[in-house]
């Protein structure tokens, strides 16, 4: 194993029957990153994260983490107490506090970090003595992250650690992540949000079917795979939408999307489009320039979006 790369995968497969969710992912995870594996439910982010946990085994294929076989029993011991892991559905007691939550899970490790350290890393100093079942979603999952990194791991997995989250809640987490990276630690996350990787990730991977589609920085495959900002035009009424539409078309390629008309800027400007909708005396509540995301990415890379409604 490079001393760069704290894990290292080739070839990963994992079948259930004749149902194949990894068809063969190969990447490595540097040491000191966030690293984010991106892709849709059902796509095999956590059948990925319990291989590499040691939850399950693999059909096919080789991992190593931190210079550790994961198919050795042994070896998987000792990775074990050098990771930690908040899995999509944690559990945890409820009648106990969040303090006594945090020391129930410490003891089961040789080292963990102070108990009124992490409280104060996560911003838990006035729940600790509140029972966990009385917490809010938000503090419910920071317990779950306190819990990950209380052993102080070198390498933390977190399985979708923001889904069913508001946007606040979110960038709470968020921050909490970025704190631990400081550290030094080195986070592999899973996430169906396109925005989550963009916000955190040094390298992000998509995986798609159980395939890995293309990985690289967010910039990079923003860069890569996304052709120039979005005009977003919103027309006030169905009328005004088809004549816009009339208007556009035969100007340049453009998608509806129920009141929405998008257009790339690289096939016209703002300014000329502005110019055509006003000289044909035609409304629009709203024109906004979107740059492009790796929601973008991913439909360029599948042809499908990543969170169909």
């Amino acid at each position: 194993m490079s001393q760069e790369n704290v894990i290292e995968i080739s070839d990963l497969k994992k079948t259930y029957g004749s149902d194949e969710v990894l068809a063969g992912l190969a990447f490595t995870v540097k040491k000191g990153e966030i690293f984010s594996l991106l892709g849709p439910d059902g796509s095999g982010k956590t059948s990925t994260i319990e291989i590499l946990v040691g939850l399950r085994k693999p059909s096919e294929g080789e991992v190593s983490i931190l210079g550790f076989n994961i198919k050795s029993t042994i070896e998987m011991r000792e990775i074990k107490k050098l990771i930690g892991f908040l899995p999509q559905e944690f559990r945890t007691h409820d009648n106990l506090t969040v303090k006594e939550n945090i020391q129930f899970w410490g003891k089961m490790y040789d080292t963990m970090i102070e108990t009124s350290e992490i409280l104060s890393i996560l911003n838990l100093e006035e729940k600790a003595n509140t029972r966990y079942k009385h917490l809010t979603p938000s503090f419910k999952k920071r317990v779950g992250l306190a819990i990950a990194f209380v052993n102080n791991p070198e390498i933390v997995f977190l399985d979708e650690p923001t889904a069913g989250l508001d946007q606040f809640a979110k960038r709470e987490v968020w921050d909490i992540i970025k704190k631990f990276n400081k550290e030094g630690k080195t986070i592999f996350i899973t996430t169906n949000d396109a925005i989550e990787p963009q916000a955190i990730a040094d390298r992000v991977a998509i995986i798609h079917k159980g395939l890995m589609k293309d990985i690289g920085t967010p910039i990079e495959l923003i860069d890569r795979f996304s052709s120039g900002n979005k005009i977003i035009i919103k027309s006030p009424t169905e009328q005004a939408r088809l004549a816009a539409i009339e208007i556009l078309q035969s100007a340049c390629p453009l998608e509806v999307l129920f009141d929405e008309i998008i257009i790339s800027s690289e096939e016209i400007t703002l300014l000329e489009i502005l110019e055509k909708l006003d000289r044909a005396k035609v409304r629009y509540s709203d024109i906004i320039t979107q740059k492009p995301t790796l929601n973008d990415v991913f439909i360029t890379l599948t042809g499908e979006a990543l969170n169909k409604k």
